[in-house]
């Protein structure tokens, strides 16, 4: 028998592909999605901070048209940066118009100079197929100059990842960044827009619903699903799964989607080496602030990013621009992330002051709004951290859990960040390694 624990895109994907399979899934919420979840307030449909759907390959467009038939809507995307008291369009390195000349010049200079860089990179990269030598910093830096660095990449990141970025590795970056040309960033200068660069230039968001219609679409398709079962411990020798209303479950395969440090944290007599690895592995919490707002049109923009430290948040977006379903009529939505350090020591109610007055200051609350809905969800883990630690030690302690046919995978069991389309596709191939 099959153990799935967590009936998240990952989960769900996995029971879905496993067809005729004998399996259980079991989730501790009492709804599925884990947070690719939904919620209504007044009239408001909010989800668990932004989720959408960015889709690179054949098999998963088609899935969805399955699940979804004339559900979700292509949306071009709108996202800014601001910064100088400016907007730019997103991609910041592309899109250099309207910024002051000075800071203009500065960024393509260092763009220019950095191009030795970025060639002796490439040449690294070619050579010895690792990445790791270079940390976070210095790819930035070598890879679009002291400038765009200096005024946006750096003090982006400083502030999303609440970590060193000397201590960051770049393995994961070229798939998330975009990197334009050198006609790309003098064009993006003189007002000539690189929007449609990256993998978000693209998206899908559901009608109506909110992004937890996709978990949910898989419902008709899947079986044995038990809602409200928290999983407490697992005894590997035994193949046995126990939950927290004291039942119990024997497997032959076990596949996890709870974050990796949890699911280490209940196995019996895990060896020191691997509880001393689980301990080496980071991450980054997000304040997901929910925002309805009796005023429609606050912004024209999806998402707004906010690099400078005098902000508080380092991204806004506006769920009304994604579908006018969620809001009721002249009424907009908003989502603010804020990220903190699992061990940070938070006051909700200043951060919220703070929130409040930056909205002001930049423009998307008016003294003539009114606040309809304001909530706050707290998401414990939201963005695993890559540094040299991951990279030496998460394939010793993914080795140790598959000899006992344990696989742990999704964007917190993998430890990877990962877009939804990665853990649909994970959890296709997951189902089709247990086939063989």
């Amino acid at each position: 028998m099959i153990l799935i624990i967590g009936a998240g895109l990952a989960g769900l994907s996995t029971a879905y592909h496993l067809g005729n399979e004998e399996y259980q899934i079991y989730e501790k919420e009492e709804e599925v999605g884990g947070l690719c979840r939904s919620f209504t307030q007044d009239g408001f449909t909010f989800d668990y901070t932004g989720h959408l759907l960015h889709l690179r390959h054949d098999y998963t467009k088609k899935l969805l048209e399955k699940l979804l038939p004339h559900r979700l809507r292509t949306h071009f995307r709108r996202a800014s940066v601001y910064s100088k008291g400016v907007f730019t369009s997103y991609p910041f390195q592309a899109n250099l118009y309207g910024l002051p000349k000075n800071v203009i010049k500065e960024c393509i200079i260092g763009f220019i100079e950095a191009q030795g860089a970025r060639e002796r990179l490439q040449k690294v990269r070619s050579e010895t197929q690792r990445d790791l030598e270079i940390s976070f910093k210095d790819w930035i830096v070598y890879t679009f100059g002291s400038g765009i660095a200096h005024h946006f990449m750096l003090p982006y990141n400083e502030k999303m990842w609440k970590t060193d970025l000397n201590r960051m590795s770049s393995e994961w970056v070229e798939w998330s960044i975009p990197i334009p040309s050198l006609d790309e960033v003098i064009g993006g200068s003189l007002g000539l827009e690189n929007q449609r660069m990256g993998y978000s230039a693209q998206f899908l968001y559901p009608e109506e619903g909110g992004i937890e219609v996709l978990p949910r679409a898989f419902l008709p398709h899947i079986k044995n699903l038990h809602c409200s079962k928290r999983l407490s411990a697992i005894d590997l020798r035994e193949r046995k799964a126990w939950f927290d209303d004291n039942s119990s479950v024997k497997y032959n395969y076990l596949v996890s989607t709870i974050p990796l440090p949890e699911l280490l944290d209940i196995i019996r007599d895990v060896p020191g080496s691997i509880a001393a690895l689980r301990k080496g592995l980071r991450h980054v919490s997000v304040l997901d602030i929910n925002l309805g707002i009796d005023s429609d049109g606050v912004s024209d923009q999806h998402w707004v990013y906010f690099p400078e430290p005098k902000f508080s948040f380092y991204r806004v977006g506006v769920y009304s621009n994604f579908s006018s379903a969620i809001t009721p009529s002249k009424g907009s939505s908003l989502y603010v992330e804020v990220s903190y350090l699992p061990n940070a020591s938070l006051n909700t109610q200043d951060i919220l002051k703070r929130v409040f007055d930056d909205l002001k200051t930049y423009g998307f609350l008016k003294s003539k709004d009114h606040i309809i809905v304001e909530n706050v969800l707290d998401i414990p883990y939201a963005y695993v951290i890559y540094d040299n630690f991951r990279y030496k030690n998460l394939p010793t302690i993914m080795v140790y859990l598959n000899k006992h046919n344990v696989f742990s995978i999704g964007r917190y069991g993998n430890w990877k960040y990962m877009s939804m389309e990665d853990s649909l596709l994970q959890g296709k191939e997951m189902a089709e390694k247990i086939h063989e």
